[in-house]
This record gives structure tokens, sequence and C-alpha cells, in this order.
């Protein structure tokens, strides 16, 4: 029985790390034309193992989050919002699920009213309207569905990019 048999699945999983590590460590040094200590690399090791499982337990709460027990790769591309590159190279190999969603909305006629149709609706009902909206009560009420309409017809228009990003770090 070797020594590394006799480890703890967490004792394994650190040492395959500081091996990994080691040696990614060292072929790139070897490139670069410089010399890496083994305390060097034992820090390196140590500070990839600690990021790797606050990035698990991030990605745990994603999928606890959506009632999922399964991480996906929905939960990874949410975990690297912050790095653009990476972010970009995740979508080049997997879509986003918006993406997804705006074909399909955009090759079946929807079920749910869009906001011209909704639009269109709101003027039909004011056409319809036997009572003209003279008095002083009425007009606060027209005003405030057309702007609720508007608003409406606004956040559907709505970029992504227009979206404001409230997380904290």
């Amino acid at each position: 029985m070797s020594s590394f048999d006799s480890l703890s699945s967490s004792q394994k999983i650190r040492a395959a790390l500081h091996r990994d590590v080691r040696s990614i460590g060292t072929e790139t040094c070897h490139f670069l034309g410089l010399e890496i200590t083994k305390p060097a690399v034992e820090i390196v090791a140590e500070l990839v193992y600690k990021k790797l499982a606050v990035y698990g337990a991030d990605l745990e709460a994603f999928a606890k989050h959506a009632k999922r027990s399964t991480i996906n790769a929905d939960d990874v591309k949410l975990l690297v919002r912050r790095c653009p590159s990476l972010k970009n190279r995740l979508n080049a190999i997997t879509p986003s699920p918006k993406e997804k969603r705006r074909k399909t909305i955009a090759s079946k006629p929807s079920e749910t009213p869009t906001s011209k149709q909704r639009e269109s609706e709101n003027l039909n009902v004011k056409q319809n309207d036997p009572e003209p909206s003279t008095s002083k009560q009425n007009v606060p009420e027209n005003s405030k569905q057309e702007e609720k309409g508007n608003e409406v017809a606004d956040f559907d228009n709505m970029d992504v990019d227009d979206m404001i990003d409230l997380t904290f770090d």
C-alpha cells in the first residue's frame, strides 16, 4: 500500500493539486527562463486550493438558488461574469440561455402579448371608451395608464447591455 492510498480524499485532492501546480509552474518558468522555488510553488498551490474552494461554494449556492442539485454551465458563466475574456470563451463554447429563448420566441408565435400588442390593446380600449376623459379625476388615471404602458414597452425593448449590475463584491 502506497502512502498516497492511505490519504483521505481531501488530502488526495490537495496532493494532486500541488503536483499539477508544480508541473505547470516548472514548465512555465522553463519557457520564460526563470526558476521557481519549492516554497513559492507550495504558496501558489495553497492559493489555488483556497480559490477553488470559494468557487465551489459559489457554484453550489448558484445551483441551490435555482433549486437544482446539479451545477451546470450557466452557473459557471455566472461565476465568471466579471471576467470578460473568460466569459467570451465560455459563451463561444456554450450559448447563453437568453440567446436560446430569443431564437425560440422569434421562430414561434408566443401566447403572451408583446409590447406592441399591449399598446394596440390600450389604444383600442381608449377609442372604445364611451365616456370622454374630461373630468380631472380621469385625466391622471389615463396618464398613469399611458405611462405604465410606456414603461412596459421600454422595458421590453431594453437590451441586456442597458441593464445595471447591482451585485456587490
